[in-house]
Parts: structure tokens; C-alpha cells; sequence
């Protein structure tokens, strides 16, 4: 895919909309190692680790102001129109993403040092199951995001919104799950209560994943699709790729 950053007859122009944008996928870069680190601290009970994803948020905070600053700059200088208005504005919108996705992760971490502090031997394993597996779901989906975003990729975008629909039914399954933990060990509550935050982080950090691949598809087709039905909007996507690709058209 041709690079949408690129093109413009003055040079320096086309720096600059690539630098920002290399910024934010620096951030996103960050963020997901913060949501791995976090969810390793939870479930390997690893307090140095929370400890070190608690302290980093701040650096994530600092990226996402030093993005809203190149932003405005360049707004203010090259006043963009069109695709390259499109770009700047879903770039923003996915710096505020990825720092609320950054929060989360702190929140996880937290998650982490509060159980280790009510008890001293971690939490209790078969309590860690559904993390393990929300934590995966999340971190595929952020890193889709991210590889989407990098290309204006609307294939990738989509498989976003395909797969998004697993976090939702691992979090009501694990909300089943976990009750019966608590209903077979009033002592587990507290360390329940936390696990079920850890997961709502964890659900968050994949919807923040869809909202930025809403945002691809705004660069490239032009069009908010960010209160649209996924599954409709899958179905006309794939099927407008499709048509628009060597050979895919009708004879």
C-alpha cells in the first residue's frame, strides 16, 4: 500500500507527517509492552515488574503530550486538507487512545501489588486462568491496531472489529467462572474483586484497539464509521476490497 504520508511536492512536508505518525506507533509500541508487563505481574505475581509499569506510565504521558505538541506544529504550519487533514486528526485521536489503554495497564499493575499486599503468597492460580487468555486477546488486537495504523491497512482494521467479539464473551465467561470461586471461598473476594478489574482493563485496552482501527478506516474511505454495526461494515468493507482487487471485479 502506497505510503499516504508521502507524495507531497514539498519534501519536508512528507517528514513531518511521517515523524508524527512514527511517533505515535513509538507510543503504541510502549503501551503494549506496558499491557504485557502488567498482565506478567499479575499472573506471575512479579511485583518488581508492577512496580516498573507503575513507574513508566509517566513516560507514556510524556509521548502522548509530546504527539499533541508535533500536532498542533503542524496544523499550524502546513494547515492540511483533505487525506492529510484525515490522517493528522485520526493520529490524535489514537495518542488518546493508546494513553487510556497506558492507564489501564497501570490499573492492572495495581491490580497486581494490591493482591501481593493482602497476601503474601500471590493470588490464587485458578483465579489468573481468564487473565491469561483476555491478556492475549487484547494485546493481538492492540498490535493489529498498531501494524493497521502503520499502513493504513483496512484488511487488518477489519480483523479488528472480527476479533473484538472474543474479549466480551472470555469476560462473561470468566465473570461465571469466577463467582463460583467466591461462592466455594468467601476468603477469595477480595483478590476476585481485583481479577475482575483486571479483566474490565483488559477489555478496555481492546476497545481502545477498535476504536483506533475505526480511525484507519476514516483515513483511507473517508468515512466515521465509529457508531456503525461491525458486522455490517465487515461485510461491505471485505466485500469493496474484494471488487477493487486484480481480478476481483465481474467478468
Amino acid at each position: 500500500m502506497p505510503d499516504i504520508a508521502k507524495g507531497h511536492t514539498v519534501q519536508r512536508y512528507d517528514q513531518e507527517l511521517s515523524q508524527v505518525r512514527d511517533q505515535v506507533l513509538a507510543m503504541g509500541r510502549r503501551v503494549v509492552e506496558q499491557v504485557n508487563a502488567a498482565a506478567g505481574a499479575l499472573t506471575e505475581g512479579e511485583i518488581a515488574l508492577a512496580r516498573q509499569v507503575v513507574d513508566r506510565e509517566r513516560h507514556v504521558d510524556r509521548q502522548e503530550m509530546a504527539v499533541d505538541e508535533a500536532i498542533f506544529n503542524l496544523i499550524a504550519r502546513r494547515q492540511p486538507a483533505a487525506i492529510d487533514l484525515r490522517l493528522v486528526m485520526a493520529l490524535s485521536k489514537c495518542t488518546g487512545y493508546l494513553e487510556q489503554a497506558g492507564d489501564k495497564a497501570e490499573q492492572i499493575a495495581w491490580c497486581a501489588l494490591r493482591i501481593k499486599d493482602r497476601e503474601a503468597r500471590g493470588a490464587v492460580p485458578r483465579t489468573l486462568h481468564h487473565v491469561r487468555r483476555l491478556h492475549r486477546i487484547a494485546s493481538r488486537l492492540l498490535d493489529l491496531a498498531l501494524m493497521a495504523l502503520a499502513d493504513i491497512d483496512v484488511d487488518r482494521a477489519l480483523d479488528v472489529f472480527r476479533e473484538e467479539g472474543e474479549l466480551e464473551e472470555e469476560f462473561d465467561a470468566a465473570m461465571r467462572h469466577l463467582m463460583t470461586f467466591v461462592f466455594e471461598d468467601a476468603a477469595l473476594l477480595g483478590q476476585v474483586i481485583d481479577v475482575v478489574f483486571a479483566l474490565r482493563a483488559l477489555v478496555t485496552i481492546g476497545d481502545k484497539a477498535s476504536n483506533m482501527a475505526e480511525q484507519v478506516i476514516f483515513v483511507a474511505k473517508g468515512t466515521d464509521v465509529r457508531y456503525r454495526n461491525k458486522e455490517i461494515l465487515i461485510a461491505t468493507l471485505s466485500q469493496a476490497s474484494s471488487s477493487s482487487a486484480p481480478g476481483g471485479g465481474p467478468e
